[in-house]
């Protein structure tokens, strides 16, 4: 098995199209032995030189799906993700077990050789927090202290395993995190949350933080002045716009962290510092800064946290603030209701930093209903929000779901239909083992006679510039998936047994490719099955 594993990364790291191959492998680490996870941790670190190569500026960057050490990152990724799996069903089943010092070693060299942008550290951290040991809390912490990962989003794998019940950290732990982690700006958020959860569920006596409370009050007044200057538009002239965004996020990060902290400890000398957070325009720094202050019997902070509620992105925050706080009653019905909270749980994805980055400047209901939705068995409410960032003419606008899922894509929904929308989240969304695709030359192999049918279709006049791009089986049925050319518009052509459906690509700047139209075709498909007795326009 180890043998095959290894094989099928040599491959993926030629072809980045057998890289779902690995993860289909990695499955079977599951029913390894000891002996065998010490075997394949070893060959896994054979692999260290080349991830190492990755540091060199000229390589290429994480997951571009080349031959570069980067992609190489990627594709173990899965593999780590399976071991630590395999280490949780252990500690479920038994509590601990041993790990082999040639396993720790090989591990830290893995760890040593990625990149510190690789998620791969992450994981690999993330392996290493699961076990209840000495030695790889040990390892863990050194790790983080002295090299920590610099994929900040991955960073929450590192430290979720050290989040449980029960468990009683010990204070050399806790003082080499305060004393040497917290240096690093994209650490310092998640070791303080990690202090703030150990004291809010009892873990610890004291606050670990408590004995730096002085110059972390100093630290948030810099902070809120530094992110003050460069909302004014003082920015450091030394950084480009990704460091700029950069040094942002980590500022805000470390400044929710310290406002949930000071309000723990309840140290009061924090409110004016608080309150100049107060002053910052960032929706999330408000709320806790807010937050903070009502804890610690500030009315100012409740008064922010109730006009605050009308702000989407930060409505699902307040809520649960005032209900700790009990002043729910003080904000508006409205405000509480379903479709409220919808429009908030888009808001919030939106401004993720992996989505938009920022809250919408709008936001609209255009349409919610109950419907069948797929993997749901009984009907879901969904709604359709209009989105917009900037005004007038340079606005940019697109349509987000709320309900059975929060998403919204890159390319511009705007001119498709009601029907067209809710089909384009549905398809997307939808995995089943009865709708997959492959190339046109395999399907002509195996289903020659059903192709031609099909392909019959594709000869329409009005049609231009056909190239077939996937023949899709969905349910037994075969489909095929071409982009052309109708009238002068480009789009999908997606011609099935019944029909030739055609699924215009709109906004040039934002357009449906083909993927997406085919994801309309399928969800059109499901919904109408799944909600036969009601219209869907």
């Amino acid at each position: 098995m180890i043998k095959s594993l290894i094989d099928a990364i040599l491959v993926a790291r030629d072809d980045a199209t057998q890289i779902p191959s690995v993860a289909v492998a990695a499955q079977q680490v599951a029913k390894l032995t000891e002996s065998d996870v010490d075997e394949l941790v070893e060959r896994l670190s054979d692999f260290g030189d080349d991830l190492h190569e990755s540091a060199n500026p000229d390589s290429s960057p994480l997951g571009d799906g080349s031959k570069s050490s980067a992609g190489l990152a990627q594709i173990l990724q899965p593999v780590l993700h399976q071991l630590a799996n395999r280490e949780a069903q252990i500690k479920l089943d038994q509590g601990s077990h041993h790990w082999s010092d040639g396993r720790f070693r090989s591990v830290e060299t893995l760890y040593r050789l990625t990149p510190p942008t690789s998620d791969l550290r992450n994981h690999l951290l993330r392996w290493l927090a699961i076990p209840d040991l000495a030695d790889t809390r040990e390892v863990w912490t050194a790790l983080i202290c002295d090299d920590p990962p610099e994929h900040r989003l991955g960073i929450v794998l590192a430290f979720a395993p050290m989040m449980q019940a029960g468990f009683v950290p010990d204070s050399q732990m806790l003082d080499a995190l305060l004393n040497r982690a917290t240096g690093h700006s994209q650490i310092a958020p998640a070791v303080f949350d990690l202090f703030n959860y150990y004291y809010r569920n009892g873990q610890t006596e004291t606050h670990a933080a408590e004995k730096r409370v002085e110059p972390l009050n100093e630290l948030l007044g810099q902070l809120a002045g530094q992110l003050g200057r460069i909302e004014e538009g003082n920015i450091p002239p030394n950084l480009d716009a990704r460091q700029m965004n950069q040094l942002v996020s980590d500022s805000v990060a470390l400044i929710v962290a310290l406002c949930d902290t000071f309000s723990l400890i309840e140290y009061e000398d924090a409110i004016p510092q608080l309150h100049r957070a107060l002053q910052l325009r960032h929706r999330r720094v408000q709320t806790e800064a807010a937050a903070a202050l009502a804890r610690l019997g500030d009315d100012a902070g409740k008064q922010t946290l109730i006009a605050l509620a009308q702000q989407p992105v930060a409505r699902l925050r307040v809520l649960a603030y005032a209900e700790e706080l009990d002043f729910t009653s003080e904000i508006s019905l409205e405000l509480q209701g379903e479709i409220a909270m919808a429009e908030s749980h888009l808001a919030i994805w939106l401004a993720e930093p992996d989505q938009m980055g920022l809250a919408p400047s709008d936001i609209e209901l255009i349409e919610n209903r109950e419907m069948y939705w797929p993997s749901y068995e009984h009907p879901v409410q969904c709604y359709l929000f209009k989105y917009s960032y900037g005004k007038g003419d340079t606005a940019h606008s697109n349509i987000g779901i709320c309900g059975p899922l929060t998403h919204a894509f890159a390319a511009d929904l705007r001119h498709l239909s009601t029907e067209e929308m809710y089909a384009a989240f549905a398809g997307w969304q939808t995995i089943h083992q009865e709708i997959f695709q492959m190339s046109p030359n395999k399907a002509q192999q195996a289903f020659p006679n059903d192709l031609r049918r099909l392909q019959g279709a594709l000869k329409d006049d009005e049609l231009e510039d056909v190239n077939v791009q996937i023949v899709g089986s969905f349910f037994g049925e075969l489909v095929i998936v071409a982009t052309a050319k109708c009238k002068g518009e480009t789009g999908t052509v997606v011609v099935d047994s019944h029909d030739s459906n055609w699924f215009e690509s709109g906004n040039s700047e934002a357009p449906i490719d083909w993927q997406l139209a085919y994801s309309i075709w399928q969800g059109k498909q499901l919904l109408s099955k799944f909600n036969q007795s009601e219209s869907l326009d």
